[in-house]
């Protein structure tokens, strides 16, 4: 398997990774669990949907769209963004762990595991020319 493929994969666990966090966060309201956030109005800053869904699916679909184009440029925006996940995945770990939710106890770690596997191939990727 070429790197650009194993690379892929991984940025594509990424993404699933970030969907399986959302869906362990909202699984308690299926069984009556109240999902309210207190002290809040109901109303969602924009601002923080758009940066979740630009950590969550922007940046991997780019970092995927880079392994589409072979050239240096690429490589280097891809080890970047790869670099940035890894970081956001351990600092929001350390942000969300503990939790009262289980779920959290996978998903969280191998989203490090997977981010730092991702870092570390595209480092490589752009040191090999």
């Amino acid at each position: 398997m070429t790197k650009s493929i194993k690379i892929s994969i991984l940025w594509l666990l990424t993404i699933s990774g970030f969907a399986a966090h959302s869906i362990c966060d909202v699984l308690p309201m299926f069984w009556g669990k109240n999902m309210a956030v207190v002290a809040t109005d109901g109303n969602v800053d924009q601002g923080m949907i758009v940066f979740m869904m630009t950590l969550s699916f922007l940046i991997p679909a780019c970092g995927v769209l880079c392994m589409l184009v072979k050239g240096k440029v690429t490589k280097v925006v891809n080890a970047v963004l790869a670099v940035l996940i890894a970081l956001f995945n351990i600092a929001h770990a350390f942000m969300e762990l503990p939790s009262d939710n289980a779920g959290q106890y996978i998903v969280m770690p191998m989203m490090i595991v997977i981010g730092v596997i991702l870092a570390w191939y595209g480092i490589k990727y752009v040191k090999e020319g």
